[in-house]
């Protein structure tokens, strides 16, 4: 590539290694990962540490991420007029369902968490700001994978599919009849495919232009979530999100 710089471009890869999942990793796991040698692996993450990008678990010698990284999300939150539009709408859908709210936008083929609201009696469990997940098995994701470009449904279908539990649909066929009756009811459930026990109803939102934009759920413990309830809540969900949609 023109006017580019190979090491950096090593020094993101080896960022982009980290995750939920897997917070805490080794000299040996990356360099595996990345088909790079530990000696070079080392010398990025050293300076990564001394940047403050990465810290160092003492106890393993394994590395994490450091909380420079969480200033960063930090600025990009404070700065995002979609997240400033979003939260009152949210946190009244928390209110309003009894429910934790999530919102989250498409992002390189998986949905990006920006922000979620609680209900008063629940407290806040996670910072959700940065999450990832899979388009395929999640509520935001099906909502925004329903209205997305057909060739970028594709490369989703297309793709590898990971069942994250024994409800996880990864047959293409399958999903494809999903993301019809997403784009006929006007919105979408996750039926504990990402998380067990934990169902989920979303709703997607769409610009001026027509285009998916970002999408807003509700999600708890699946019991609560019988066929009234997940069809109740979306009709919440969609009349809070009125003044909003298609004004982006």
């Amino acid at each position: 590539m023109a006017d580019t710089v190979k090491s950096l471009f090593k020094a993101m890869a080896v960022l982009d290694c980290f995750s939920v999942e897997e917070p805490e990793l080794g000299i040996s796991e990356i360099a595996r990962r990345l088909g790079l040698q530990k000696s070079t692996v080392f010398n990025i993450l050293n300076t990564l540490q001394q940047c403050g990008y990465l810290i160092k678990n003492p106890e393993n010698s394994k590395y994490g991420l450091g909380l420079k990284v969480l200033h960063l999300a930090y600025i990009v939150s404070s700065h995002q007029g979609l997240r400033d539009t979003f939260l009152p709408y949210i946190n009244e859908i928390a209110k309003v369902t009894h429910e934790t709210c999530y919102f989250g936008i498409p992002d390189h083929g998986e949905v990006l968490y920006i922000e979620a609201a609680y209900p008063s009696n629940q407290q806040q469990t996670r910072n959700i700001l940065g999450e990832r997940a899979p388009l395929y098995c999640t509520g935001l994701g099906k909502a925004l994978l329903a209205f997305m470009p057909q060739d970028e449904q594709e490369a989703v279908l297309s793709s590898p599919m990971r069942a994250f539990t024994g409800c996880t649909v990864t047959d293409p066929a399958a999903l494809r009849v999903q993301l019809q009756e997403v784009r006929t009811n006007g919105y979408a459930v996750d039926n504990m495919e990402h998380e067990f026990g934990i169902r989920c109803v979303a709703v997607p939102v769409f610009s001026r232009s027509g285009n998916v934009l970002a999408a807003v759920s509700v999600s708890g413990p699946s019991p609560r979530f019988d066929p009234e309830t997940v069809i109740r809540d979306a009709r919440s969900i969609s009349e809070i999100l009125k003044p909003i949609q298609n004004k982006l």
